[in-house]
């Protein structure tokens, strides 16, 4: 007698696909009717008839155009140094074992979980006019000028490819790992020198790797907003700041919202080139099974120059956080140790900027912080229970699920103002940027716990229930405990995800609703460094016990980004 056809558990089913209904309920009013709204106001004019005068601006305006034009570029030459960057790495974790390399790895988690705001700010400190950087130049080799870096073209690269590279080293690193080699061998036999193997017999093998990893990093940079905004500087824009800028300096809401569609549709098809290259990764044919085990460093060329490529690598993870709790206790013009900073950030002296005091500001990222892990694990547990039992479609399900996570923050934001200024405005309201958090931090949270609930047994819940337990007894005391790591990892993610969380409240919040990374960011702006930088310093102790954690209840399962 199957499971699956005892009438209790067929009980169970339908309460756990009634509660799927609520998610899609949940997410219809809150995400895609939002969305529909958005798209509505860039394909109507103002009178409600159909046009594509907005779509067209975005080719015919010059200022469009460029941004559009330099959204790609800096996008892709992101992409491509990261790429570099990230392939000796890659290379390195694949072939060789050596002490402190499973910590390295997981030290490779932390650019995703660091806001932008706060590898911003590290930035500044270090390569900044007055940085560390060019402190030290100035004082050791008595240069005359300050060696300009930020505020260009090459700094938004540099801070891209420090963020980014994480990724190629983690998804090349995984395929490189699984490659035999008996290719190479062969290639090697028949006389093809280093670069020869390289070229024609190594990189044939990870290409789906490469793309995979090259078309994730694309989108992240394509759809990059803090980082432009404060490390780009006045003269760059991207379409993720137009998108901003023409709702908060134009109230233009056409054609921010026409850009915001013109993006969405774009991050769309590299997100679908993304997994459909993603498949081939997982299901292709490299023979996993008789690839070399890591070899320990021994040559001493290869051992010179992997030693200068991870102390990099291990400097600029943990520079930019170093420096910025450091400048928190030194004195912005004599240098010289203090607690001022700290002190002014407690105080009242920057109520007028922060637009409210700062114990309010902490409290109220504490709050949609935990809101946020509540919300967003709830949905989650519910999408998993539903998706637990396979049902026709269920590949289609999974994917409206997981939407929210090709959407930017910004133009969420965007969809929001359009549908709750009417008939309720509720933008004078918490709730938009509640929801907003929720929905950035929920695919990541059903990433977590899908393949935990779907690895769970019916047959314990049926035991339970034979034994007298509610269903939700049950739940606490049987399924909880199968995958609370798990779920623990998760609500550590979620509540990161929203303490850290900068565009969509950029765009959403009321100064009585300003958290921590937009009070680091009007700081930032008022280029009071030493109070953002005690700011950034307890933000940046947040975001390390954040990952800690996560390696601690995360460890030996599959990757959550």
């Amino acid at each position: 007698m199957k499971i699956n056809k005892i009438p209790l558990l067929r009980g169970i089913q339908k309460k756990i696909f009634l509660n799927f209904f609520f998610l899609f309920i949940f997410l219809f009013l809150c995400f895609y009717f939002p969305l529909f709204k958005m798209l509505k106001e860039a394909f109507t004019t103002s009178t409600g008839s159909f046009t594509l005068n907005e779509f067209k601006k975005i080719f015919n305006d010059l200022y469009n155009l460029r941004v559009v034009t330099f959204t790609f570029k800096e996008a892709f030459i992101s992409a491509f140094f990261t790429l570099i960057v990230g392939l000796p790495g890659a290379y390195i974790i694949s072939h060789y074992k050596f002490k402190g390399k499973s910590f390295l790895v997981s030290l490779t988690t932390v650019p995703f979980i660091l806001p932008s705001l706060l590898v911003a700010l590290g930035f500044i400190i270090l390569f900044g006019d007055n940085g560390f950087l060019n402190k030290f130049l100035m004082d050791v080799f008595h240069f005359k000028q300050p060696f300009h870096i930020l505020y260009s073209f090459a700094a938004i690269i540099l801070v891209h490819t420090f963020y980014n590279f994480p990724v190629v080293l983690r998804i090349i690193g995984a395929a490189w790992a699984g490659v035999s080699d008996k290719y190479e061998f062969a290639a090697k036999s028949l006389g093809a020198k280093p670069l020869e193997v390289f070229f024609k017999v190594t990189v044939p093998l990870l290409l789906p790797a490469i793309i995979s990893s090259f078309s994730l990093v694309f989108l992240f940079c394509f759809l990059s907003f803090s980082i432009i905004l404060i490390i780009g500087g006045a003269r760059f824009a991207t379409i993720e700041v137009s998108i901003y800028t023409y709702y908060n300096m134009f109230s233009d809401f056409k054609m921010g919202s026409a850009l915001a569609t013109f993006q969405a549709l774009f991050s769309l098809l590299v997100i679908y080139t993304y997994l459909k290259v993603s498949d081939i990764v997982k299901t292709g044919d490299i023979e996993k099974s008789i690839a070399p085990a890591p070899s320990i460093l021994s040559n001493k060329k290869t051992l010179f120059f992997s030693l200068i490529y991870l102390g990099l690598i291990f400097f600029l993870i943990i520079a930019p956080i170093l420096v910025v709790i450091v400048y928190a206790f030194l004195d912005p013009f004599s240098s010289k140790f203090t607690l001022e900073n700290f002190a002014k950030l407690f105080g009242t002296d920057y109520t007028y900027l922060l637009g409210t005091s700062f114990l309010r500001v902490t409290l109220n990222s504490f709050a949609f912080a935990l809101f946020t892990l509540l919300l967003s694990n709830l949905f989650a547990l519910l999408g998993s229970y539903g998706l637990k039992t396979n049902f026709k479609g269920k590949n289609l399900f999974v994917s409206i699920l997981m939407l929210p996570l090709a959407i930017s923050p910004i133009t969420i934001a965007l969809s929001f103002i359009i549908f709750f200024r009417s008939p309720i405005n509720l933008m004078n309201t918490p709730i938009p940027i509640l929801i907003a958090h929720t929905l950035l931090a929920f695919p990541f949270s059903l990433r977590a716990l899908l393949p935990a609930v779907q690895s769970t047994s019916d047959s314990f819940v049926f035991a339970s229930r034979s034994l007298g337990y509610s269903r939700v007894k049950s739940f606490f005391a049987v399924d909880l405990n199968l995958f609370k790591n798990v779920l623990i990892t998760s609500s550590i993610f979620s509540f990161a995800i929203s303490f850290g969380e900068f565009g969509a409240t950029f765009m959403l919040y009321m100064p009585r609703f300003t958290t921590i990374p937009i009070a680091l960011y009007r700081f930032l702006s008022g280029r009071h460094y030493g109070e953002a930088s005690a700011l950034g310093s307890i933000f940046a102790v947040i975001n390390i016990i954040s990952f800690i954690l996560i390696e601690k209840f995360h460890r030996g399962r599959e990757n959550i980004i």
